[in-house]
């Protein structure tokens, strides 16, 4: 299935606007203690495996690191590989990625609005402005790097965003920082936000563990 940008007044799915949480849990915040931008959620169709499930994704847009512009990768070859325990949970640094069952999403009203409302839709034909890609198996710029278990748990594909994504912003939403020609911090002087240098990025997910416990992202650029 084909993640659609659509031009919808409302959908379950959708990039920025109001963030979607799990019931109990808080805007996630960086190291330093600002808050996290939210990027997207996506509640998975019936034709999902994770049918029933919402994912929603924040990543740290005040604060940058450079050691950590993408998800930290495993030390071992990635295909089938087995994931160490609490390491989806303790590599979560400057982003973080929800996943949580819809009866179980809140939506926060107090969020100040920094990425502008996209909706997104599912669907079986390839539309005209495309976020991503939810079929059965991901579809590699490089190598296949499918991991094998957590936990104990197999991890299914979950969804890949495609790379060169930009996410519009709105017209109070702070600059994102980045880094400048001397490795340092500066405002980005474009009006959106990226996400993982815009690599093509890549969710798996579980339902077993917790709601912070269960995503593991790997990123590719060719």
């Amino acid at each position: 299935m084909y993640i659609n940008k659509s031009k919808k007044t409302e959908s379950d799915s959708y990039i920025g606007g109001k963030p979607a949480i799990p019931r109990g849990l808080s805007i996630p915040k960086s190291p330093n203690g600002s808050l996290m931008s939210f990027y997207f959620t996506l509640q998975f169709p019936e034709a999902h495996s994770l049918h029933g499930y919402t994912l929603s994704a924040f990543a740290a847009t005040d604060d940058f690191n450079e050691d950590y512009t993408i998800p930290e990768m495993l030390k071992v070859p990635l295909l089938g590989a087995t994931i160490p325990g609490n390491f989806l949970r303790d590599y979560q640094k400057y982003f973080a990625a929800f996943l949580f069952r819809n009866e179980e999403k809140v939506y926060v009203s107090d969020y100040p609005l920094r990425i502008a409302m996209t909706p997104l839709a599912f669907s079986h034909s390839e539309g005209r402005d495309v976020f991503g890609w939810a079929g059965d198996k991901p579809k590699w710029v490089l190598n296949d790097e499918t991991p094998g278990h957590y936990k104990g748990a197999t991890l299914d594909f979950l969804l890949q965003v495609y790379g060169e994504q930009s996410f519009p912003i709105t017209d109070t939403a702070p600059a994102q920082q980045e880094m400048d020609i001397f490795g340092e911090s500066k405002p980005r002087t474009k009006r959106n936000y990226i996400l993982f240098n815009q690599n093509e990025v890549y969710f798996f997910g579980s339902k077993a563990g917790d709601f912070d416990d269960r995503v593991y992202i790997v990123t590719q650029c060719d």
